[in-house]
């Protein structure tokens, strides 16, 4: 005789609540405070002759920041990516502006555990650099400064032209072990608004 309890009709409504009950307690425990969200702010930028390479190069003070379950999953292996992308338009008044530069910087931010510093990496020229903080690590990335952008040869004089740069923010290029943080997680992506100022050469 088999000792084997078989659900009745009317337990599995009630086994449904309450697999329920506990699933929302667990999302209301793992959901981050109310107002966290990542952040990212150009505060100023500008674009300035190097006569020494006849380049125009840029800097920029951006404000970054991430809520405190982000920071933790940096910490636990998660990967932030920010992305600086600038752009050069000549000014045309009866037609549309023509493109002249375009332009992405990417930025990788992890934690080594075993020094347990916090690495930035440029990807476009290969360069690292160590922090012993987030927060310095975070300040770094938002601090441009002399980045080549265009040569003066392509900017011809007497034109007006309108520069723009935005930074986006990505944790989600994730190790596929580490993908189920962000799963429970609200988005911790942002994308800042364009930021854009004249340049007249």
């Amino acid at each position: 005789m088999s000792n084997s309890h078989h659900l009745t009709r009317r337990e599995m409504p009630q086994l449904l609540r309450a697999g329920a009950l506990l699933l929302l307690c667990f999302l209301a425990t793992a959901a981050p405070e109310a107002g966290a969200a990542t952040r990212a702010e150009v505060r100023s930028a500008a674009l300035t002759l190097d006569t020494t390479e006849d380049v125009y190069d840029l800097s920029a003070k951006v404000d970054l920041s991430l809520p405190d379950d982000a920071r933790k999953g940096i910490e636990a292996g998660l990967t932030l990516r920010l992305a600086y992308q600038i752009e050069l338009y000549r000014v045309r008044r009866y037609m549309p502006d023509a493109a002249v530069a375009e332009l992405e910087q990417v930025n990788e931010l992890s934690y080594h555990a075993l020094s347990q510093r916090y690495l930035v990496r440029n990807l476009n020229t290969g360069e690292q650099q160590d922090f012993g903080s987030l927060q310095a690590a975070l300040e770094a990335l938002g601090d441009l400064r002399g980045l080549p952008v265009i040569d003066a040869d392509l900017v011809e004089k007497g034109p007006e032209y309108q520069a723009r740069l935005r930074a986006i923010i990505d944790l989600s290029t994730t190790p596929d072990a580490l993908k189920w943080l962000l799963f429970w997680s609200d988005d911790w992506s942002a994308t800042s608004d364009w930021y854009s100022w004249p340049l007249r050469p």
